[in-house]
């Protein structure tokens, strides 16, 4: 099953999918790795990138003192404890695990959010090329913090200061990540989807129950469109993970998709 030019793989539940997602990406970061120096990989943080995270950890034979990680997003919240931001937990699940050659986060305290995201957007054109991109859909079907109603497949910004929607903050208030915060931050730093797509291996990794909904909208949708964000994976060569879950039933059955 394919939906556009992405493969949908699919798997039992979260802790199959986070490992099948995590066999093929290291499979590819060990063929890059044994084609060149260098490797650079997008991450992202969220209840539904946590399987896969701890399972990537686990891969062995990964060159990882060859690898550059960057965070894509995160909240803007100069009050906020680090324990809530997105970057500490990759920092936490992955990066302290397995040493990569350098690792950059979003900071969520810049006293100033367009400065951070200029500085973020630095190091990204330092980068040149972006190898891997591994990332999830929100409820709200945003892309990192790509919000329907903001965002632009053409933007000519690398990375942007946005407002957090609605949905996105309901999802987020529930996430056993941020649920402790009480509260999620009105405004995030993100990178916007060119700044993610020039990555040539592009992994969506969609778990849980609470993402069928937004996963049959996009399904729905025969090309991309702006107002739901995730709608552009149907013109990317990529891999989207879904479990039993997450994956909507009439879907399964039309298209034929089995576990």
């Amino acid at each position: 099953m394919h939906y556009g030019q992405t493969k949908i793989v699919t798997s039992q539940d979260a802790v199959e999918l986070g490992k099948r997602a995590a066999q093929d990406v290291a499979a590819v970061i060990r063929r890059l790795l044994a084609e060149r120096d260098q490797v650079r990989i997008i991450f992202a943080a969220g209840e539904s990138q946590m399987t896969f995270l701890d399972a990537l950890a686990l891969e062995p034979d990964i060159e990882w003192q060859k690898v550059v990680c960057f965070n894509m997003d995160d909240f803007w919240e100069p009050r906020m404890d680090r324990q809530f931001s997105c970057g500490y937990q990759t920092q936490v699940q992955l990066y302290d695990k397995v040493h990569p050659k350098a690792f950059h986060l979003v900071d969520f305290k810049a006293a100033d959010p367009h400065r951070e995201a200029d500085r973020f957007s630095d190091l990204i054109r330092q980068a040149e090329t972006i190898d891997i991109l591994c990332q999830g859909i929100g409820t709200s079907g945003h892309l990192a913090m790509n919000e329907p109603g903001i965002t632009h497949f053409d933007d000519p910004q690398l990375v942007r200061v946005v407002d957090l929607v609605e949905q996105s903050k309901r999802q987020l208030i529930e996430d056993p990540n941020f649920k402790r915060l009480g509260y999620i931050p009105d405004k995030g730093i993100t990178m916007t989807i060119p700044a993610m797509l020039q990555a040539r291996h592009v992994f969506t990794m969609v778990p849980l129950a609470l993402k069928r909904d937004i996963l049959k909208k996009v399904f729905s949708a025969q090309a991309p469109d702006e107002q739901l964000p995730a709608t552009v994976i149907h013109s990317v060569h990529g891999c989207l993970y879904v479990d039993r879950d997450s994956c909507p039933g009439n879907v399964q059955a039309l298209a034929g998709i089995t576990t």
